[in-house]
């Protein structure tokens, strides 16, 4: 398994556990990169949030969760690639 895909996987794991279960000074932020990638598709007219119980927040849609996962491997991605690269390029430097 190369690199830069064992990166991608560690920081999906993470993120995840940090969506499932968030540490109470946290919480706000990972709630964030919940919500706030949703709040970008919803401004679109896509369906990504479900109907919110009184006074509450929404919850994900099928589809929004789909987005959600797709954006956030995207940008993890990203992540794991410029690590993966770095890497390469300092082990070549020595």
């Amino acid at each position: 398994m190369s690199l830069r895909l064992s990166l991608l996987l560690v920081f999906l794991a993470l993120h995840g556990l940090a969506i499932v279960a968030p540490p109470d000074s946290l919480a706000a932020i990972i709630a964030g990169t919940v919500y706030g990638p949703l709040m970008l598709f919803q401004a679109f007219n896509l369906p990504v949030l479900g109907s919110a119980a009184s006074a509450g927040w929404a919850a994900p849609s099928l589809l929004g969760w789909g987005i959600l996962i797709l954006v956030w491997a995207a940008i993890w991605w990203g992540v794991a690639s410029l690590i993966a690269c770095g890497l390469k390029k300092l082990a070549r430097s020595e």
